[in-house]
């Protein structure tokens, strides 16, 4: 039996690109990297912030981890085993302690929490009135500027609900909802609820009786919503009240729980000093000072001695 030779596997950094002939592109959906998107490019677990051991190895799951790449011209990649010039990179992932806002969509994260409950996650408008406006978002012949000034009469609507007199209780859960706020002084989202708690405000406005804030008629005291809780209400909103909202994705990508950590051959490590050190490049020194960050995080929540003020 005859055995055809076979070519040996060439490694390169050019993209790979299959050859199946014409086709026709039928639509093009653009969606924020979301968790399970990370997870499914990367090779390998980031969460050591590290470099090399005493023999110059680079450390697993540290940020040099071979399985992202060689860190060097003399290293091989544990993922595809090419060396520094054949390897293309491969992603990492950092997991973590808890979910963060992302900068970017902030704003996006705002005006969805001012049109879902705070406690069930459904939408605030009564059922015939998320019924006409759905009905109305799905309409096919609608064009996207159009959907999105509706989307936008729908955060205006649900806003009013919440900043009239009798704030907007759910019709679901029973739950009372305040206005939602950004926080003027530091990165959060601010849920003004306590105009609603009359005990409250009676006990509140006894205990500045005495002081200079005494005068003002009204106040409040607003409660700023952790990040934790806000990734759990995305989590638990209905694709169909998504889709009321103009969303094409999952409201919960719009928040950060893992980040990629990028590959190896971005951000190369070159050993200087006749190799007795290392430079780092930037992104890798700020990913090691997020590391750190994030093992500091977790080690406070594991300990219970700690007060919860300490987390802040």
């Amino acid at each position: 039996m005859t055995r055809i030779a076979q070519a040996p596997i060439q490694f390169t950094k050019q993209p790979y690109i299959e050859d199946v002939g014409p086709r026709k592109i039928e639509s093009i959906q653009f969606s924020t990297f979301g968790e399970s998107e990370i997870l499914k490019a990367a090779e390998v677990q980031v969460y050591r912030g590290v470099y090399y051991d005493s023999a110059k190895k680079p450390w697993e799951n540290g940020l040099l981890d071979p399985h992202m790449g060689p860190a060097n011209k003399n290293g091989i990649c544990e993922t595809c085993h090419g060396n520094f010039r054949e390897c293309p990179g491969h992603y990492g992932y950092l997991t973590l302690a808890l979910p963060v806002y992302n900068v970017g969509y902030l704003i996006t994260v705002l005006d969805i929490l001012k049109c879902i409950c705070k406690q069930c996650s459904h939408v605030l408008l009564g059922e015939k009135e998320r019924l006409n406006f759905l009905k109305k978002m799905r309409n096919p012949k609608m064009e996207p500027l159009r959907k999105s000034e509706l989307q936008k009469m729908v955060v205006k609507r649900c806003n009013a609900l919440a900043s009239s007199r009798k704030a907007a209780t759910c019709s679901r859960c029973g739950y009372v909802n305040g206005m939602v706020k950004k926080n003027t002084k530091m990165l959060g989202i601010m849920h003004e609820r306590t105009k609603v708690n009359d005990s409250f405000l009676n006990e509140y406005g006894s205990a500045i009786s005495h002081t200079k804030e005494s005068n003002t008629s009204n106040f409040s005291v607003p409660d700023e919503i952790d990040p934790k809780v806000v990734y759990s209400l995305l989590k638990r909103m209905l694709d169909e009240d998504c889709e009321l909202l103009y969303l094409n994705d999952r409201p919960e990508k719009l928040m950060i729980s893992t980040i990629p950590v990028p590959p190896i051959a971005i951000r190369p490590s070159v050993f200087v000093d006749g190799g007795m050190q290392s430079n780092e490049n930037d992104t890798t020194e700020r990913l090691k000072r997020i590391i750190q960050a994030n093992a500091s995080l977790r080690q406070e929540i594991s300990d219970t001695s700690l007060p919860s003020k300490s987390l802040v």
